[in-house]
């Protein structure tokens, strides 16, 4: 992902989230303007596509001396096997090419039974920030959900509102448009109800605003405390 993309990103991000916290947006909110969507389907539903800049391994259950690990997946969407010679990876499933691969090994292997895994994803991260104690890019992983991803972004502040977290969801793989939805995190966190933790798709990004209290709390300390001619201190007189 280019530094320009992330830009972007996360502007779109900030700006959603000030809409959001000025507007007082809510999902189906009867009383109020509805600002956000419900959440897409989790795409993990379906089997992953391998893409290029992928790293695979390949397994020969029955030959292990040929496996190799580590593959690179190359830009044209191919890669280079000692026994099959180059096979067209990209778009593909792991269990579509391990079919191929064993397919192609039959003229040189008895009973060549592969398996593939892939080991890392190329250019997929998810993007957390706002009231979180590292933002950043967290590593795409299929499954990974909302609140895991939080958690590998350091955690929450405590100045974060966790009925409230927002999740930007590209609207196609091809498409620069997110669509914003909100999460009760909260629910998860203090109830356990662990179906309001949704799972993540590549290129999400989520973004925790601050609470009421919090950004009460910053506009007393930016347009009054700053502006008083003395200073407030906390001990007593």
């Amino acid at each position: 992902m280019s530094n320009h993309t992330c830009r972007a990103v996360i502007g779109f991000a900030c700006a959603l989230v000030v809409g959001a916290v000025l507007g007082g947006c809510a999902v189906n909110d009867p009383h109020g303007p509805s600002g956000f969507v419900t959440p897409a389907p989790p795409p993990q539903q379906r089997e992953y596509a391998i893409q290029p800049g992928d790293s695979i391994d390949v397994t020969y259950l029955y030959h292990p001396e040929n496996s190799q690990q580590n593959l690179l997946v190359r830009p044209d969407g191919k890669v280079l096997l000692t026994l099959v010679g180059e096979v067209q990876a990209s778009g593909l499933t792991a269990t579509q090419l391990a079919d191929a691969i064993t397919k192609g090994a039959g003229t040189n292997l008895r009973d060549p039974k592969v398996a593939v895994n892939v080991r890392t994803l190329s250019q997929r991260g998810i993007f957390v920030g706002g009231e979180v104690l590292k933002p950043s890019f967290v590593p795409y992983v299929p499954g990974i959900t909302a609140l895991q991803a939080i958690v590998q972004s350091g955690g929450w502040k405590d100045t974060a509102d966790l009925e409230r977290v927002v999740l930007l969801q590209k609207i196609s793989e091809n498409s620069n448009e997110y669509r914003p939805s909100r999460l009760d995190l909260a629910r998860v966190v203090e109830l356990g109800e662990t179906q309001h933790d949704v799972v993540l798709g590549p290129s999400d990004v989520i973004v925790l605003v601050r609470t009421g209290i919090a950004l009460a709390n910053l506009w007393m300390e930016q347009y009054v405390i700053k502006m008083l001619p003395i200073r407030v201190s906390a001990t007593p007189f």
